[in-house]
């Protein structure tokens, strides 16, 4: 009896309202840099270009290209550029993909340029 008591509770923990409310991880390429002066930098560096140096994975002076396990969080400046518009935005790094799958590490913050969807006005 005990042991379905305590299955019942895990199981009411895991459907908390505080478990459902964290946004998932997405696993994609992604330039990573330590803030977010460096990811302008970045953008600046790859004008109107930055998809294609994520693509090829070309590295900065203090940004690195990978594929990562990440949860967005506040996004600060928005850059222009030809091919699509960009934000700065601050990340949580919960994933690194390795050959065998993604390995799970404890959270990193750090930033990134995430490319936002098409605005019409």
């Amino acid at each position: 009896m005990r042991i379905i008591g305590q299955l019942l509770i895990g199981a009411a923990m895991l459907w908390s309202p505080a478990a459902s409310a964290q946004p998932a991880a997405t696993l994609a390429d992604m330039v990573i840099c330590a803030t977010a002066a460096d990811a302008r930098i970045y953008a600046t560096t790859h004008k109107d270009a930055i998809q294609n140096a994520i693509a090829d994975e070309i590295t900065g002076k203090a940004c690195v290209v990978a594929k990562i396990a990440f949860v967005p969080g506040k996004q600060s400046d928005r850059i222009e550029q030809k091919d699509a518009t960009y934000a700065v935005t601050e990340i949580m790094i919960v994933g690194v993909s390795t050959p065998l799958g993604v390995l799970k590490i404890p959270p990193n913050h750090a930033y990134t340029l995430l490319r936002l969807q098409d605005q019409g006005v």
